[in-house]
């Protein structure tokens, strides 16, 4: 029987040749990604995607709210939350309500953080608070009145207050929104608090008098370790000297990290109590700054007719610094990216303040929240826009 010797198959040695391309190409990209991630920017390609067939839609990114000087803004559960005088609204995109909480917040100071946001004014009892999806965690008043609130980078509340028979008393709540922590001062008037994740420390700035002047200081307590009395030295807490000089704001940058936002200086500390480092505000006026999950934040100085923006690591050192020509409106931290509003454009940033993208259309804009794709929610009087680089 005859028996024809077949021809020798090409497939094999065409899969492997498609194969020995594609790992080329992916070998090439991965250099250029290590090389020039800037180039290569993979939130782009997701951008992409995401906002196939929305990015032309006239009212996507298009949220109409009641307008107020007062009001405060935050990027939450993938929309944004606006706190006004009358309560807390939740948007999404698409210009729908998600949540409406009414109360009165005669001046609303908004905290927000990993799926939790809080919206308090101080003085009141009143707050609100709001979770993931929507949530409504809290619409109430408390025993006291509010002096100051944070919320760390995964959801854990810390809040002051002013009660009956004491000076000050700190709470700190779980991601859950639950009590873990309270502590009680007779002696000493509290005004900033920071929470770390977890609730694991808590750094508190006390006012005090020495000499007929008025000194600010901070301690940091554990939260798994009680505490009877902010006078007495304990190896449960540790205490800091600021000097003549208020305290508006305290944060975490991360787990070990804080950072002071004080009347003549923005200093860095971690949890033993070491000062890392500090930056002056002599040389010109803060006129807004932002905290970003991933442990940075950014700073907008007016300098010169100008502005300066820098951005620093937990530790306080510079990780990018810009001059600029024109007043900043308004600077934005979330995870990797940052953005900065000028009298005249929106710009899209690394954390070293490296520039991704700009937009010129931001006319009746005043404030920008740059979200963790990179894109950016511009916020007029009643009104946003959304800019997607």
């Amino acid at each position: 029987m005859n028996n024809p010797e077949r021809p020798a198959s090409t497939t094999a040695p065409q899969a492997r040749g498609r194969l020995r391309r594609i790992l080329w190409i992916v070998a090439v990209l991965a250099a250029l990604f290590l090389i020039f991630p800037r180039l290569i920017n993979t939130d782009r390609i997701v951008r992409f995607f995401r906002y196939m067939g929305l990015r032309d839609k006239e009212s996507y990114g298009r949220i109409s709210f009641e307008g107020g000087a007062g009001n405060v803004y935050a990027g939450f559960d993938d929309g944004l939350l606006v706190g006004t005088e009358s309560g807390v609204t939740l948007y999404t995109l698409d210009g729908e309500q998600k949540t409406l909480i009414q109360g009165s917040l005669p001046s609303p100071v908004l905290r927000s953080g990993g799926k939790m946001s809080l919206v308090f004014s101080p003085g009141s009892a009143y707050a609100a608070a709001v979770g993931a999806g929507g949530t409504v965690v809290m619409d109430g008043a408390l025993s006291g009145s509010f002096i100051n609130a944070d919320i760390s980078s995964d959801g854990c509340t810390a809040y002051l207050t002013a009660e009956t028979g004491y000076k000050s008393v700190a709470t700190v709540l779980d991601s859950n929104f639950e009590p873990i922590y309270r502590f009680s001062s007779r002696t000493r008037y509290l005004n900033a608090c920071a929470v770390s994740e977890e609730g694991a420390y808590l750094a508190l700035t006390r006012l005090e008098e020495e000499n007929g002047v008025y000194r600010s200081g901070i301690t940091i307590l554990r939260t798994d370790l009680p505490l009877e009395d902010l006078e007495q030295d304990s190896e449960d807490s540790v205490r800091l000297d600021l000097g003549n000089q208020l305290v508006y704001e305290l944060h975490f940058l991360d787990q070990t990290h804080f950072v002071a936002i004080a009347q003549n200086e923005i200093v860095f500390f971690d949890v033993s109590g070491e000062w890392l480092g500090s930056l002056s505000t002599h040389a010109g006026q803060v006129t807004d700054y932002a905290f970003s999950s991933d442990g940075w934040m950014i700073i907008a100085m007016e300098q010169n007719g100008g502005g300066r923006v820098l951005s620093l690591d937990a530790a306080g050192q510079t990780l990018g610094e810009l001059e600029l020509t024109e007043r900043v409106r308004s600077v934005s931290a979330a995870e990797r990216y940052a953005a900065i509003l000028t009298e005249t454009c929106v710009q899209t940033l690394d954390r070293k303040l490296n520039v991704y993208d700009r937009s010129w259309d931001v006319l009746a804009a005043t404030r920008a929240i740059v979200r963790p794709d990179g894109s950016v929610l511009l916020v007029g009087s009643g009104g946003t826009k959304l800019f997607i680089p």
